[in-house]
């Protein structure tokens, strides 16, 4: 069966409690009642809910209620187009629900929320269609996570405890939080119980035991070392944390993960506006691509199946999609249809990870790790005009990266168009001048950079998240002179930041145990941090982008529940949108000129694809993806560049 199918009749009742392992139900999180829905209340009956015809031609749209003998706030309700692969989510608002923009085809609906789901109703779309249905949430078997992963984490632990039942007080706890806590999260190191040889093996690795003898394999290894002096590991740090997770997470213990007794609070009203739609990557067929005897027997995580990672737009209104699965390949879809067709890259093992396009529609993308992490890495360059990667330039040709591994991966460009691609094996940023045709290779000037996030702003700098440390970086490139910037929270995880339209810079801090989750803007004018702390237990904020309102929106990683959510930065507030597939990290989003937020539930294990959230969904204009200044590339408008393509 495929992932995104509803179980059929004859298993409907048996099989109601793993409907959800397919596309994630409900919100798991505790979430209190303010007010009862049981069947169609005279209240809700009493509460008008308009239904808009499809504000598309040759689109249908769908309302309807939704009953139940307990309480219920918001619950999911799946819409399937089974004809095209294509999952619109929308959450109910005082028991009622609707949805526009669809397709015309066979859908099969149903909605559930925590330990309740429906059966699955069938019925036919056609265009212009404004039809109407009734479900009713009843006591769900035990739900499942089977079907998605989180990379990072063991989706399959079903114990979950507090963080105090999880993590008792103690000196190894304190350093657990201020080194492996924040990077891998609250759950990684309790749903991995060890012994003591195994803990001490990691400990190792990451302490870079054998670095004297041979380089570092990934960018991780040797983070407690030399490697990462951001980050304070004596040895008694280690003897406390070495005992602390053997007697806590020794070879007797279960997995368990921490379960989430704070989540941020969510708004009904606004997510009976919101509609997600995703849209899947088709699986290969018997002996082909990740199912082919030369990818499917590959070492890695991710062998064997597609997986989405970053998308950009063009300036047809196309999403292009980086899949990292092998071979890896670069993948259009036309949201307007549904249509994908997808390109193996020149090398398929070679790695990928980010793509962008620049202002002619010329496609980049820089090759990352792979199962080949020692050979040379290029900046790819693909015309979708011709559909051939005309462009593979080496990004390190004088061999300034002074290691046998390294690896690209973010990339940005200024405003004359030149790309700036960071190393983030190898803590360098490499330029691609467009007009001379030459790359010149810039080290950080920090102890072992990790370069995880790069992005342009106003003024043709260069900015870079330091994985490494929890500093930014900021390049300027009319001088090549480097500034490091510390936030208050640090050392800290930072992964990804974004420039806003008043050229301050944004990026969030991974939360670590007790320490709370931070999203951070730079105001540039006066060179001031400010720290807004997420309200969300393990908060992972991954990506950040501005909308066309000024609301910062992220992709939260968040532990096993994984949502995008806005902050409102006039009145500090923050809104939760919880996603279909809870426990896929999203890793990179991007935002349309309407103000949705585009992304790939890179975690999910079997249902790959390409994802959007229309905050309110009355304002959809067109299912295609543009940019707020039209053109993709450089974020801002350019007098140069318009001048250019004026002249021409």
């Amino acid at each position: 069966m495929e992932p995104w199918n509803m179980a059929s009749s004859s298993r409907r009742r048996s099989a109601a409690g793993r409907q959800a392992l397919l596309l994630v139900v409900g919100l798991t999180t505790t979430v209190g009642a303010a007010y009862a829905v049981f069947g169609v209340s005279a209240w809700v009956a009493a509460t008008p809910f308009t239904v808009e015809a499809a504000s598309i031609p040759g689109t249908a749209s769908l309302s309807g209620t939704v009953d139940s003998s307990a309480p219920f706030r918001a619950a999911q309700v799946f819409i399937r187009n089974v004809d095209k692969r294509i999952l619109h989510m929308v959450y109910t608002n005082a028991g009622q629900f609707r949805a526009v923009a669809l397709l015309p085809g066979n859908y099969e609906v149903s909605v559930s929320t925590k330990g309740r789901e429906s059966d699955v109703q069938r019925l036919v779309l056609k265009a212009g269609d404004n039809s109407k249905v009734k479900l009713s949430l009843r006591p769900s078997a035990a739900l499942t996570k089977t079907g998605e992963t989180q990379e990072g984490a063991n989706s399959s632990v079903r114990e979950e405890q507090s963080y105090d039942e999880i993590y008792p007080p103690g000196p190894g706890r304190d350093v657990a939080e201020r080194t492996c806590i924040i990077c891998h999260g609250e759950s990684w190191l309790p749903s991995r119980p060890g012994g003591q040889s195994v803990w001490t093996s990691r400990i190792d690795r990451m302490m870079g035991k054998t670095l004297s003898d041979r380089p570092a394999a990934s960018y991780a290894e040797g983070l407690l070392s030399h490697r990462a002096s951001a980050l304070r590991f004596s040895r008694q740090d280690r003897e406390d944390l070495v005992a602390y997770l053997v007697k806590n997470f020794g070879p007797g213990a279960k997995p368990r993960v921490v379960r989430i007794d704070q989540e941020m609070p969510f708004d009904e009203a606004k997510l009976g506006k919101a509609m997600y739609i995703e849209y899947y990557l088709p699986p290969d067929p018997p002996d082909k691509g990740t199912n082919s005897a030369e990818y499917n027997k590959l070492q890695g995580g991710f062998v064997g199946r597609r997986v989405g990672q970053d998308v950009r737009f063009d300036q047809d209104g196309n999403v292009w999609l980086t899949d990292r699965g092998y071979p890896h390949r670069l993948v259009r879809l036309d949201p307007r249809t549904g249509e994908q067709k997808a390109y193996e890259l020149p090398d398929p093992k070679n790695g990928i990870h980010e793509v962008n396009i620049d202002r002619t529609g010329m496609i980049w993308l820089p090759e990352h790790s792979g199962v080949q992490p020692s050979n040379v890495k290029r900046l790819l360059g693909f015309n979708p005009k011709t559909e051939k990667f005309e462009q593979m330039i080496p990004m390190d040709p004088d061999n300034v990266v002074r290691s046998p591994i390294k690896w690209l991966q973010s990339l940005a460009f200024d405003s004359k168009d030149n790309v700036y691609v960071g190393w983030i094996m190898g803590g360098a940023l490499s330029k691609y001048d467009r007009a001379t045709k030459k790359v010149s290779v810039f080290p950080v000037p920090t102890h072992n950079a990790i370069v995880y996030g790069v992005v342009a702003d106003r003024n043709d700098n260069i900015w870079m998240a330091l994985w490494d440390s929890g500093n930014i970086a900021k390049f300027d490139t009319h001088n090549n002179e480097w500034t490091i910037f510390a936030p208050p929270t640090y050392p800290g995880q930072v992964r990804r930041l974004n420039v806003d339209a008043r050229n301050n810079v944004w990026f969030g801090i991974y939360s670590a145990g007790k320490r709370p989750g931070k999203l951070v803007k730079l105001d540039q004018t006066i060179g001031r941090m400010t720290e807004y702390i997420i309200p969300r237990q393990d908060a992972n904020p991954y990506d950040v982008s501005e909308d066309a309102d000024g609301n910062i929106w992220s992709a939260d990683a968040g532990g096993s529940h994984a949502a995008l959510w806005k902050f409102n930065p006039r009145d500090e507030t923050f809104t939760l949108y919880p996603k279909p597939q809870k426990t896929a990290d999203t890793p990179k989003i991007q935002v349309t000129k309407e103000g949705a937020i585009w992304y790939s539930p890179r975690g999910s294990q079997n249902a790959p694809a390409f994802g959007v959230l229309y905050p309110d969904m009355d304002k959809i204009a067109t299912l295609g993806a543009h940019y707020l200044n039209g053109t993709p590339g450089y974020p801002f408008k350019s007098a140069a560049f318009t001048e250019r393509r004026t002249g021409e």
